[in-house]
C-alpha cells in the first residue's frame, strides 16, 4: 500500500457506477403500469423527454450557479413533481399524478442497473486493498439504496453534507470525513462540471469517464471505458 499513488478511489454515482437514462426508464414503466398506462408509450416519451429539457430548464445542470448550488435539492425534488404534472396536462392520468410519482421514485431508490463493468471494476479495486467511495449529488432517500449492491466503503450524497459538486465544501467534507490528503485520492466521474472541476479545485486526481465521445478537455485524463481505470492504477 505504501508505494501506490492513492488511497482512495472516490466514484461519482450516476452515468459512472449506474444508469440513470436506464434508471430512470425502469422507474417510468413502473409508474405507468401502476396507473393502468404501460402501454401508452407516447405518455412514456412524453415523461422521458420532459425528464431531459427540464433538467436543463429548472437549471439543475448548472452546479456552478451559486443560486442553483444552495437550492439544488428542493430543484431536485419540484423538478419530479413537474414530470407529473405535466404528463398529466398533456395526457390526462385521470387524479393518479401523485401516485406515479410516488411509484416512481420508489422504484428509481431500487438498486441501480450498473455501467458496463462497474461492479466489476469496484470488486477488483477493493480487492487490491484500495478504500472505494462514492460522491454523490442528489436526495439520500434515492442514492443510498441505488448503491446499496456496490461492495463501497461508504457514500457522500450531497443532500446529508449540505453542499453539491462541484463546490468546495463537498469536496472538503469528503476528505475530511477520510482524514485523507488530496494527494491520496483519486476522483473518477463522467460530469467535467461537477466531478473534474470540483476535484481539481480540492486538489484531488481526477480521471474523466467520458461515455458519449465528447472532446476532451486539456490536462484532463480521459477513459471510454471503466475497465480502463484499472490499467490507469
Amino acid at each position: 500500500m505504501n508505494d501506490r499513488k492513492y488511497r482512495y478511489i472516490i466514484f461519482d454515482a450516476d452515468d459512472t457506477l449506474v444508469d440513470y437514462e436506464k434508471d430512470s426508464l425502469r422507474a417510468f414503466r413502473a409508474a405507468l403500469r401502476a396507473i393502468g398506462r404501460e402501454d401508452d408509450e407516447k405518455l412514456l416519451k412524453i415523461c422521458i423527454d420532459f425528464d431531459y429539457g427540464n433538467w436543463d430548464k429548472v437549471g439543475l445542470s448548472d452546479v456552478h450557479l451559486p443560486t442553483v448550488q444552495a437550492a439544488f435539492h428542493d430543484l431536485y425534488r419540484g423538478h419530479v413533481r413537474d414530470i407529473f404534472a405535466y404528463a398529466d396536462k398533456m395526457c390526462g392520468l385521470g387524479g393518479k399524478a401523485a401516485e406515479a410519482e410516488r411509484i416512481f421514485l420508489q422504484e428509481f431508490s431500487m438498486p441501480g442497473i450498473e455501467v458496463e463493468g462497474a461492479r466489476e471494476v469496484v470488486c477488483e479495486l477493493v480487492a487490491r486493498g484500495y478504500r472505494v467511495y462514492a460522491a454523490t449529488n442528489g436526495l439520500s432517500s434515492l442514492q443510498r439504496s441505488r448503491l446499496k449492491e456496490f461492495p463501497i466503503n461508504g457514500i457522500f450524497i450531497s443532500e446529508e453534507i449540505g453542499a453539491i459538486k462541484p463546490t468546495y465544501a463537498f469536496f472538503k467534507h469528503v476528505l475530511d470525513c477520510l482524514k485523507a490528503r488530496p494527494s491520496e485520492c483519486l476522483m473518477v466521474g463522467d460530469s467535467l462540471a461537477s466531478d473534474i472541476e470540483g476535484a481539481r479545485r480540492a486538489g484531488i486526481d481526477c480521471v474523466w469517464l467520458s461515455r458519449r465521445n465528447a472532446p476532451c478537455p486539456p490536462g484532463v485524463r480521459e477513459i471510454k471505458r471503466l475497465k480502463a481505470l484499472l490499467d490507469i492504477l
